[in-house]
């Protein structure tokens, strides 16, 4: 069976929408429902028990005056009373009618029943009484019978008030469970399809944002996938393919640095070691001069070529290379061990403040940096200087100082020293006269690093601080 693939990220985006709200809105509709039907029956059935009450008590009124009617026309024998009675019993009667009509309680029916059999008893002896056939003390106890049965009616209408009354908070209360009981499983499915939703659509984006991450770190190796909607497999095949052709770019650079430094190697060693030939020691000729010249530039494109074939062997372009727990004081002191011998033969004094740091990393290329940094601080330090190497760490990361005593950095030279191929516009013993790559290669390894080479202001000489940010172990 084919596997539905959305074709864009609009449509998952849309579909998650309306699912995870479809259980939302079923949920509200469902409890609008629910709550409305409860307000009216609640409502309809509180007003007809209440009419109907209203009604029993408005018949036992009616029924004592029907009663005091009775007693009247019995005693006075007047046939204005009688008259006045049977107008009172017709109302009596279209009462009964009405709750006979109206009455919805079964419990009920036998009593109303027996009220209007009580009332015809009532009548029959209201008749007879009239007739001389009964005495007033059977029409006593008629009426006696027709309020003892009419009340019951009425009490009977009091008890369903007051129990409709009790069962209001209570069907209030199963109406309230079963909407939480309707949340309980409607919320947690409608939070589980929006973090499957959620899932669907953040996956292929940090699959393309780890791509794009790799591609900015010069992470070529792993190939970039992206599975999700076909715009996004797209856009992962894009990222793809212009990793591929980096790697090719990156491959042709290397190959043509390999190839450039092979075929200038050969012809400067010639010309290197010819001009050593033509240098006549103790004369100073103008043969010399230019012999001199050629030598010394000769060797500065000796070591530019020879930079380039190092910085482009195999794998030292990737900025992924391997890392491990380095004892960077030591390091950093096993460097400047290798600088003392020269620098102690120019007098030049090197002193080191180094707090013990364990720090994670490459340390090739950290050796790179801390060299490069005291090469430069050597070759601009007169005889007779001071060159002072400091490191600490903290919890923001570590700070290597390396200040010395020479002629300082031109204001001019300061915001090109870490450009390629800068040599400064000073010559001599100045700052940055060389091959024009070290501090370049050395700040581009510390970037690696997710560190910094600054060159700070300073009075007397120049002051460079190498600065990476992030945890170290101090050793104790």
């Amino acid at each position: 069976m084919r596997r539905f693939r959305p074709t864009a990220l609009m449509p998952i985006i849309s579909m998650g929408f309306v699912v995870v709200a479809l259980p939302l809105i079923g949920a509200i509709a469902t409890a609008i429902v629910r709550v409305d039907a409860f307000a009216t029956e609640g409502r309809v059935a509180l007003v007809s028990v209440q009419q109907t009450a209203s009604s029993s008590r408005a018949l036992a009124d009616r029924i004592t005056e029907l009663e005091r009617t009775a007693r009247q026309y019995h005693a006075l024998a007047d046939d204005s009373y009688r008259d006045l009675y049977e107008e009172h019993r017709a109302d009596v009667r279209v009462m009964f009618d009405r709750l006979l009509e109206n009455n919805e309680y079964s419990d009920l029916q036998p009593l109303l029943e027996r009220a209007l059999h009580s009332e015809r008893r009532a009548h029959q002896v209201v008749l007879e009484v009239g007739s001389g056939t009964a005495t007033s003390t059977a029409l006593e106890l008629a009426f006696a019978n027709l309020r003892d049965a009419v009340m019951r009616v009425v009490q009977a209408h009091n008890g369903f008030v007051r129990d409709l009354g009790n069962s209001l908070p209570e069907q209030a209360d199963g109406l309230q469970r079963l909407l939480m009981s309707q949340a309980s499983w409607v919320i947690p499915l409608s939070v589980g399809l929006a973090l499957l939703f959620g899932s669907l659509i953040a996956r292929p984006l940090s699959q393309i944002d780890k791509g794009i991450r790799s591609l900015g770190r010069g992470s070529l190796s792993d190939s970039i996938r992206v599975s999700g909607s076909s715009d996004l497999e797209e856009m992962g095949l894009r990222l793809d393919a212009l990793r591929i052709r980096l790697l090719e770019l990156e491959a042709q650079k290397a190959q043509f640095l390999r190839n450039v430094s092979h075929e200038l190697k050969t012809p400067l060693t010639n010309i290197r070691e010819g001009a050593e030939l033509l240098v006549i020691d103790g004369v100073d000729s103008e043969q010399n001069t230019i012999a001199r010249i050629l030598q010394d530039n000769s060797v500065r494109l000796q070591k530019m070529i020879e930079q380039l074939l190092r910085y482009g062997a195999d794998g030292d372009l990737d900025p992924e290379q391997p890392t491990e727990t380095i004892q960077f004081h030591r390091l950093v002191q096993d460097v400047a061990d290798k600088h003392y011998p020269i620098l102690s033969a120019r007098q030049v004094v090197l002193t080191s403040d180094l707090s013990a740091v364990l720090f994670d990393g490459n340390a090739k290329r950290l050796r790179v940096i801390v060299d490069n940094l005291l090469s430069n601080a050597a070759k601009h330090t007169p005889a007779g200087g001071t060159i002072n190497i400091g490191l600490n760490g903290n919890d923001t990361g570590i700070v290597l100082d390396v200040v010395d005593s020479g002629d300082g950095v031109d204001s001019e030279d300061a915001p090109y020293l870490f450009d390629w191929f800068y040599t400064g516009s000073r010559s001599g013993d100045t700052v940055v006269a060389g091959a024009g790559m070290g501090l370049a290669i050395a700040q581009e390894y510390a970037k690696q690093h997710a560190g910094v080479i600054e060159s700070l202001p300073c009075k007397d000489g120049a002051h460079f601080r190498l600065t990476i940010s992030g945890k170290h172990y101090a050793q104790a």
